[in-house]
């Protein structure tokens, strides 16, 4: 066990969900100081993962010229000036181009984590290290919307949020100068004299696999980002209760997630992976359709799934894990860009719950296609080693 990797990548991991989250329930301010639509609002999101694509592709360079530590101080340096910028923004193309720095910059921390872990972990406590990692999201996505909902109680402008929450990666960057960080560098360097050897034969189950994670976070991002917009004009809510409506939505990944770092249950990781898509699925066609309260649980049904693949991927690409971290972290962001664009296009045309009833279970199901039939394109002639136990 390599403690300093797994510490520090929790705490960037915390930064990261921090920021990300909390432009869910900013969204509905924004567009309204702003005066934009739906279509254009997305637009926030859309460019923020634009950029990421381009960052996690760019990091997977950095990582074999670099150290980590040193390409981590960068994204955190980016981020503060990032959020700084989304704080006094004076205009809505000035807030679309600090976005694109926001992006970059959680390219670069939502990777170093994915890629930490794995490489820091014993091999039998590999699944529950990176369910803890990713329950820091859950923590941290907890946090957010109450952040948001506080700040905005207080001082009535959601650009003070964007301000406070500055202080995090300030505190992540000065906290990467502390001496147990000195030896980042070293396993990138073994991952990069590897990388030539296995770039051309894992391509291919790299990026089908990176699909199959982003299919599934175009759901749950979908959810964690529209849920409070979808109460307030489907439920009359005001700010402060539809940002606890997403808060219910992170406690229920927080719990999720918890849950899945302590216990281990005795099914294969494809088998649990698949109930997560089959479950999340069913609570987003009942949340909109039936009562509001299964979008929240929409979290929990979620919550294992991302460290479980994060876990399936380390299985398959142990000494190239760098490159297939950065290939599922820039199809996320790529993916993410069409949700985006899609779901404010049908919410200006049909309505938010139309949009959020359309999309979710269609991105599950696509999720659970690629989960199921991984075997049958990349392994169908060696033995199978899905009886890997999470």
């Amino acid at each position: 066990m390599i403690w300093p990797y797994i510490i520090l990548s929790y705490i960037s991991l915390f930064v990261f969900g921090l920021s990300d989250n909390v432009r869910g329930p900013l969204f509905p301010e924004i567009m309204k100081e702003f005066a934009v639509n739906d279509s254009m609002g997305s637009w926030m999101f859309a460019l923020s993962s634009v950029s990421g694509f381009l960052s996690s592709y760019m990091t997977r360079h950095l990582l074999r010229r670099f150290d980590r530590l040193n390409v981590m101080r960068g994204g955190c340096t980016a981020l503060i000036i990032s959020l700084i910028g989304l704080a006094t923004a004076p205009h809505f193309y000035v807030f679309l181009f600090f976005s694109l720095a926001f992006g970059m910059s959680l390219g670069i921390l939502g990777l170093i984590p994915n890629v930490l872990v794995p490489l820091g972990s014993s091999e039998g406590r590999k699944q529950q290290l990176l369910s803890g990692l990713h329950a820091m999201y859950g923590v941290a996505s907890f946090c957010s919307p109450l952040i948001a909902a506080s700040v905005e109680h207080f001082t009535g402008s959601w650009r003070w949020t964007f301000g406070i929450i500055t202080l995090v990666p300030l505190g992540l960057l000065i906290y990467t100068f502390h001496g147990s960080h000195s030896d980042l560098h070293k396993k990138t360097d073994f991952v990069a004299e590897n990388h030539k050897l296995n770039k051309a034969r894992n391509f291919k189950p790299q990026i089908f696999l990176a699909f199959m994670v982003s299919f599934c976070v175009c759901a749950e991002i979908m959810v964690s980002s529209r849920l409070a917009l979808f109460m307030r004009r489907t439920m009359d809510y005001d700010m402060e209760h539809a940002s606890l409506y997403v808060t219910y939505f992170f406690v229920g990944m927080l719990v999720g997630r918890s849950l899945f770092a302590l216990i281990k249950l005795p099914f294969s990781l494809r088998t649990q992976l698949s109930g997560a898509l089959v479950l999340s699925a069913v609570s987003i066609y009942l949340g909109v359709h039936w009562h509001p309260i299964f979008l929240p649980i929409t979290g929990f049904t979620v919550a294992p799934f991302y460290p479980l693949a994060i876990t399936w991927i380390s299985t398959k690409f142990p000494t190239d894990l760098d490159s297939a971290v950065s290939y599922m972290m820039a199809t996320d962001s790529m993916m993410l860009v069409g949700m985006h664009l899609l779901i404010g296009y049908l919410t200006d045309t049909q309505g938010i719950g139309y949009a959020m009833l359309l999309l979710g279970p269609i991105y599950c199901l696509l999720s659970f296609f690629l989960v199921n039939s991984y075997e049958y394109f990349f392994e169908r002639h060696q033995p199978q080693d899905d009886s890997n136990i999470a």
